[in-house]
């Protein structure tokens, strides 16, 4: 099997269909990276089935067909004190069954300790903030995750073992299961926290949640997720139907640009993210429009080589709206290159080639706008990866590790990191 050749023909079909199916920005090297995983589990599937001479289906990139298997569902939790990341801590047995926890009123953790965005990270299959670690069902990868309002999450996850389908659940502060999504591969997040947008396992449909887990709306689209700002969605759409302004409340919706990615907290801009097909295959483009003009202007946009050498994605806006965080695209495997780049002009604060690469799985702008945490690639060379460590930087490159390294040099050439900040 020639990985290298499945992947450049999926990097191929991303830009070639660049008009035809919308790919945000952050799910760009997210889909690269699950075809790396599921292209090592088809190998070490087929393996097995060559000695045994047996069949055996395996999943495809998206996981878009057939019924996967349930959510991995999240345990209860004790607190404790948080111990080395080499220690071994088992997994208690649940006092009462994943996903019974009243949705109403959700409850902190055991702790008494609330999660935030600044203070939580995931660890291999635990959530930890404080002194309180939430500890998953054994053997959990987590991907993303997000901490809501009310002090729970948003997870998206596989099994270390078996199936690498991804799935997707909302957590209440103590850890549990209140809404099972299913089979999900794009969610966003409303600044406040309160609400989360989600495409549906089922066939095109949006669904928005409440922090608590119960459903707020739904519609019937074939759009893709975009952003969230309180009650009003973002479902980004292709060039043939344009994306979409959707309020919840009122279920009013308006047309907007095609390939929105990311919407400013006061809802007056938008970010888009598209490729250009050139024989090169590497022309990523990114604009910022006016969203309180009819016509949506173009503030700024930046095309192609000439233009984005980097391959700079955004992803989100900071929290005052004066930045665009996302990624350049560096060829490391599992990891990227962290990108923030300031909206008034496009120039790149943080990010880019050389030495101005500060490489990592999962990172986030604080709301300061000055300093960041990233969990971050610190193997020297960076590729392969073998070290992985949390640090909290400023945006001028000074870094201050939080949390010690661990070691990625005993999962098989899976180089995914294992700690994982919040979006």
């Amino acid at each position: 099997m020639n990985l290298d050749q499945d992947e450049r023909e999926l990097r191929a079909t991303l830009r070639r269909q660049a008009d035809t199916v919308d790919v945000p920005g952050y799910f760009a090297p997210a889909a690269l990276v699950r075809r790396r995983r599921d292209q090592r589990a088809k190998a070490a599937i087929g393996a097995v089935v060559a000695a045994a001479v047996v069949a055996v289906a395996v999943p495809t990139l998206w996981s878009a067909q057939g019924p996967g298997p349930s959510p991995a569902p999240a345990q209860p939790t004790s607190t404790t004190s948080i111990p080395s990341p080499s220690s071994s801590v088992p997994t208690p047995v649940p006092t009462t069954p994943a996903g019974t926890e009243s949705p109403q009123a959700p409850t902190a953790s055991p702790s008494g300790a609330v999660a935030t965005r600044g203070t939580a990270y995931a660890l291999d299959d635990t959530i930890r903030f404080g002194d309180t670690v939430l500890r998953l069902e054994k053997g959990t990868v987590v991907e993303n995750f997000a901490v809501l309002a009310n002090g729970g999450f948003v997870l998206q996850s596989h099994l270390s073992t078996g199936s690498s389908n991804s799935e997707m659940e909302i957590l209440s502060p103590a850890g549990r299961t209140v809404r099972a999504v299913g089979q999900s591969g794009m969610f966003a997040v409303s600044p406040d926290g309160t609400r989360v947008l989600v495409m549906s396992g089922s066939a095109n449909t949006m669904v928005v949640y409440a922090a608590d887990g119960t459903v707020v709306g739904q519609r019937q689209d074939t759009r893709m997720v975009g952003a969230i700002v309180g009650d009003v969605a973002y479902l980004a759409g292709d060039d043939a139907e344009g994306s979409l302004e959707w309020d919840v409340a009122t279920g009013e919706t308006r047309k907007l640009p095609a390939h929105l990615v990311a919407v400013s907290s006061d809802r007056t801009r938008a970010a888009l993210q598209w490729f250009v097909a050139t024989d090169a295959m590497d022309d990523v483009c990114w604009a910022v429009i006016d969203l309180t003009k009819p016509t949506f202007p173009r503030t700024i946009e930046r095309c192609g080589a000439g233009e984005n050498p980097t391959s700079f994605m955004p992803g989100s806006f900071s929290a005052n709206g004066t930045y665009l965080v996302g990624s350049h695209y560096v060829d490391g495997g599992f990891w990227f290159s962290a990108g923030v780049v300031r909206v008034a002009d496009g120039q790149v604060i943080l990010g880019g080639s050389g030495g101005q690469v500060v490489s990592g799985w999962t990172w986030h702008l604080d709301a300061d706008e000055s300093t960041f945490r990233i969990s971050r690639n610190t193997s020297e060379p960076l590729s392969p990866a073998t070290s992985n460590t949390l640090q909290t930087c400023r945006l001028s490159m000074e870094c201050t590790e939080t949390r010690p390294p661990v070691d990625l040099s005993d999962r098989g050439g899976l180089t995914e990191a294992r700690y994982v900040v919040p979006r």
